[in-house]
């Protein structure tokens, strides 16, 4: 199936954040794409951080051991987790965007279980990528170097966001969604690819958890390396 709706997680009452969360749902509404915000937690104490994720299940195991010690990628992790509780309880395959993302693209391609897709790369100006010549994504293909940089934007299936959720509850937190998920150092057992046109993109601008946004990626993809300018 395809997905039928995006998830949008941002920080209630966090200015920068709920600006960028506007632009992201404002991008689903010009393709046509449903949209909900998941409003999550923020801040830098370790009671936030427990808040965070004892709001996603009573079952996650060793959160109190996460690697970095740092409150605000725990909020960001543990609202992944709630979109995958999300996606789960929606019942039909969806998008999950972090605040900073763009949807340039609705997506007419069906998501198979047991794979996280990536669906777009970082970048500091979404006029660098040409998506309109590049087109709608027309297939799933092999990410470069075994990841993906970044948790901005992804879709998954119910059945994977279950998968993802019996990872956490039987084995605890190894760490933040990117280092566990996305990059090649990843610790879950389920797959990644990407959309090819990439249909999103993950605006850099200043960051909300570290001082300063990470701008690396994987090489490209060609589809959107023949498509973007420097």
């Amino acid at each position: 199936m395809k997905p039928t709706k995006a998830f949008i997680i941002m920080m209630k009452g966090h200015q920068i954040s709920e600006q960028y969360a506007k632009i992201c749902a404002d991008s689903c509404d010009k393709v046509g794409m449903p949209w909900e915000y998941i409003e999550w937690f923020h801040g830098t104490t370790k009671e936030v951080a427990t808040k965070s994720w004892a709001a996603v299940t009573s079952n996650v195991k060793n959160y109190q051991t996460f690697k970095p010690q740092n409150a605000k990628a725990q909020c960001a992790t543990s609202g992944h987790a709630m979109a995958w509780c999300k996606v789960r309880d929606h019942n039909e395959p969806a998008i999950i965007f972090e605040h900073d993302a763009i949807l340039l693209h609705n997506i007419d391609i069906d998501i198979p279980d047991n794979l996280i897709v990536a669906l777009g790369y970082k970048i500091q100006k979404p006029e660098q990528y040409n998506h309109e010549a590049a087109g709608p994504p027309t297939c799933i293909t092999e990410t470069t170097n075994n990841g993906h940089e970044g948790a901005h934007a992804y879709a998954i299936t119910p059945n994977t966001a279950v998968s993802l959720l019996k990872e956490l509850e039987t084995n605890g937190i190894p760490g933040a969604i990117d280092n566990t998920h996305f990059l090649k150092t990843r610790k879950t057992k389920v797959p990644i690819k990407i959309m090819s046109p990439t249909p999103a993109i993950g605006w850099l601008r200043e960051s909300t958890i570290w001082k300063s946004s990470a701008n690396k990626n994987y090489p490209f993809i060609d589809s959107f390396k023949n498509h973007f300018t420097e």
